[in-house]
């Protein structure tokens, strides 16, 4: 056994115990300065970020109760009020509303003045419209309340901001007429507002009570974030409406963390109602904050390192003897992070020098230290190999499936057992029009229409509770660009320890399937049909036309002229010739070329058609107990085809006595109309035309099927009624109508029947398209 030198204390030598207390003393130091700088800079910053977004606030609310008192100003004209009462739309060629044009064109985008009824005044008018407003938030409070509304910041197809404004027409008495809405540009009325700059970063911006930014003046609204220091905005005059306030915030909507924002909600005068409350959010990046505390940091750190210097002046020569014998065992770590393992220390062989007992010890276990580590390295080795080997696979394994996903033919999704969707392959997110962080999180059966809704959710819950899969055969899906998609459902269950934990959604598409189906079942009904009308009206032409003649013959005979016989065969004449035309009405139909309705113009009493007509169908009204009325205000003569526009009023006439009770009524009126109608008079829209209407008592027509009841075939879908044609009547009274540039409509109502409108124009040589 080798000889073992003297031995001493480590804690004899170690002396560098003040070399240690100065540097823990003084790396506290600067550390507790730092913080206090920090903190101050902190507390400082928010003060002024929270001012400067309240004066910021103040400015943007009050540039936009400049606008609405403009609007308000506009509201109280005569002129808008007599638009109102008139029903006409507003001229602005008066030097008020010029003036006032003028001084507002670069902020308006559009105005719009609807009635009470919720009529857009000076434009058109339906039941569409007027529920189209109706439903509007401002409708209740404008009208209800007579409060001007405030909307909520939008953006166009352009990208460019605008703000909605309902404003009541109010009459000298405060009853309220109606609602000018108008349609400001925001781009313009904030830039003078966001452009204040705090620094190089800090900067202001708009927000809405979601938290979401609409105006930046450096990055487009898009590109930002939610913050998760937004203050709610709340109605005005809630007691706990919030104020301006600051904080120091993860998220300040540029992506940035560690940031202090100041927010101030935009608040308006209390009469004006608010949809939503906005707020303005004052941001500037950290760096750039605590710029200043950095800094110190930094003189404070030059100074600590030269305090260090002299310390380690002093304690070098102290340390040294404790340096000498820690040589040989750095050394061995040294190799020893360098992967040389197999390095051992040789302990206690130096008799002639000093030797130190905890370094030996420390020796001896780093020994022991090392070939653990040896054996543990060798064993990690081989781990760590197999790890990254399976890695690999399960990365090709996932990129594979997350290929096939993302390029399915059908749209997959993936819904949880609460009926959220969870993910969405990209074929769904192109059929849907939407991304896939815009439906992750929301509810899978808002994919449907509402009649769809309470079946697809029945079906959910089945497979969910039973763990079987399920199909549907046909469910509608409503998409971003307005269309209606027709796609199969198939439900399969996502298993996890035995139970149901996410159902699989794939959704095909099969909306052209089933518009070609739809097409071909309609263009194989018209060629049959055309065919059949075609040869039937043919073949028993020739007859009639004989039966014509022997009528005529035998109405030359003098003791047939004699009454009434002679009535009679008038009468019979008059029917023959009637179907004589309705068989040639439906060969003109049915062409295989149709390019219009060849017509035979002529000047004709209108009055002397309407008797007519009503003297046809004079015996079937009075078996019916149906009174036919004619109203003849003045005797008003037209230029047209009279034996098609006769078969037009035999039409209108059948079709009310079909539908009309017993004991009901049923009136022909005609009168002339000298105000403008769309779609009358060809080349002269605006000339007088000749208004002539059937109306009835009877049930009246579905609200759904009104703008279809002229289409060629169009009937009602119920097999039980008797009543119903063959859908080819009232198509040809249009294209008669049409034919002589006229309109034809009808509409319900208000209470019980229905009323068939025929606008025929007047003046000019372009009453109709005359024929061969």
């Amino acid at each position: 056994m080798a000889p073992v030198g003297k031995r001493v204390s480590l804690q004899t030598s170690i002396t560098l115990s003040v070399l240690l207390i100065g540097l823990l003393t003084g790396t506290l130091g600067i550390g507790n300065a730092y913080w206090h700088a920090k903190q101050t800079r902190r507390t400082t910053a928010g003060l002024y970020f929270q001012e400067l977004a309240r004066h910021s606030a103040d400015k943007v609310g009050l540039v936009l109760s400049k606008e609405i008192e403009w609007v308000q100003r506009l509201s109280a004209f005569p002129q808008v009020r007599d638009t109102v009462r008139e029903g006409k739309r507003l001229a602005l060629d008066t030097p008020e509303l010029q003036r006032w044009r003028e001084e507002q064109h670069q902020y308006f985008r559009s105005l719009a003045i609807v009635d009470r009824r919720g009529n857009l005044v000076g434009g058109g008018t339906s039941e569409t419209t007027r529920a189209h407003y109706a439903q509007q938030p401002w409708w209740p409070i404008v009208l209800g309340q007579g409060r001007p509304w405030a909307g909520d910041l939008r953006v166009d197809e352009r990208g460019r901001g605008y703000w909605e404004v309902a404003m009541p027409i109010a009459a000298d008495d405060g009853t309220v007429l109606g609602v000018l809405k108008v349609a400001i540009g925001t781009d313009e009325l904030f830039a003078s507002i966001l452009r204040a700059r705090i620094g190089q970063t800090g900067h202001v911006m708009l927000l809405d009570e979601g938290g979401r930014v609409l105006v930046c003046p450096l990055l487009p609204p898009a590109l930002h974030t939610k913050t998760d220091a937004f203050v709610g905005g709340r109605d005005q005059a809630h007691p706990n409406a919030l104020g301006a306030a600051w904080a120091e915030v993860q998220n300040d909507s540029h992506g940035v963390g560690g940031g202090i924002v100041g927010v101030s909600p935009v608040m308006l005068p209390v009469p004006i109602a608010q949809e939503r409350i906005w707020q303005i959010l004052v941001r500037q990046d950290p760096k750039e904050t605590y710029e200043p505390a950095r800094i110190l940091m930094w003189k404070l750190a030059w100074f600590w390192l030269g305090a260090i210097g002299l310390i380690a002046l002093f304690g070098g020569r102290l340390a040294h003897r404790i340096v000498r014998p820690l040589g040989a065992l750095v050394e061995r770590v040294r190799l020893l992070g360098e992967g040389q393992l197999s390095q051992r220390l040789e302990i206690g062989k130096q008799a002639d020098r000093v030797q130190i007992i905890e370094i030996d010890t420390l020796a001896e276990s780093f020994n022991r230290l090392a070939e653990r580590l040896e054996t543990a390295s060798q064993e990690t080795q081989r781990y760590v190999q197999e790890l990254e080997a399976a890695n690999r696979e399960l990365m090709r394994s996932e990129e594979h499936y997350r290929t096939l996903w993302d390029h399915a033919v059908d749209s997959k999704l993936i819904v949880d057992a609460d009926g959220a969707l969870r993910d969405v392959n990209r074929r769904g997110e192109l059929k849907l029009g939407r991304r896939r962080e815009e439906v992750v999180g929301t509810a899978v059966a808002d994919l449907f229409v509402e009649r769809d809704r309470s079946r697809f959710t029945e079906l959910l819950c089945e497979v969910l509770a039973t763990g079987k899969e399920g199909s549907a055969a046909e469910m509608h899906v409503p998409v971003a660009a307005g269309s209606m998609l027709t796609m199969e459902l198939d439900m399969v269950p996502i298993e996890k320890t035995g139970s149901v934990v996410a159902v699989l959604l794939q959704l095909s598409d099969i909306t052209d399937k089933k518009q070609l189906e739809q097409q071909l079942l309609r263009s194989e009904r018209l060629a049959s049909l055309s065919q059949f009308a075609s040869m039937f009206a043919h073949d028993i032409r020739n007859p009639l036309a004989g039966i014509k003649k022997t009528l005529e013959l035998l109405s030359h005979r003098t003791e047939l002229q004699v009454e009434p016989l002679g009535r009679l065969f008038g009468d019979l004449q008059f029917t023959t010739e009637l179907l004589l035309g309705m068989i040639n009405d439906m060969l003109d139909v049915y062409q295989e070329s149709y390019s219009g309705l060849p017509l035979v113009p002529s000047r004709f009493s209108v009055g002397t058609l309407l008797q007519e007509v009503a003297h046809l169908f004079k015996s079937e009204a009075e078996a019916k107990e149906v009174t036919i009325r004619v109203e003849l205000p003045e005797d008003v003569t037209i230029v047209g085809d009279r034996r098609r526009l006769q078969r037009v009023g035999i039409n209108l006439v059948h079709n009310a006595l079909k539908y009309s009770p017993p004991k009901g009524l049923i009136t022909l009126s005609v009168r002339t109309e000298h105000e403008a109608k769309p779609g009358v008079g060809g080349k002269s829209p605006g000339a007088p035309f000749l208004l002539l209407q059937v109306q009835d008592q009877g049930p009246g027509v579905d609200p759904e099927k009104l703008p279809h009841i002229f289409e060629m075939f169009f009937q009602k879908k119920d097999g039980r009624d008797f009543r119903i044609g063959r859908g080819l009547g009232l198509h040809f009274c249009r294209l008669v109508v049409e034919a002589h540039r006229g309109r034809i409509w009808a509409a319900n109502e208000a209470s019980d029947g229905a009323v068939f409108s025929v606008a025929l124009p007047l003046n000019g040589d372009d009453r109709c398209r005359s024929g061969s």
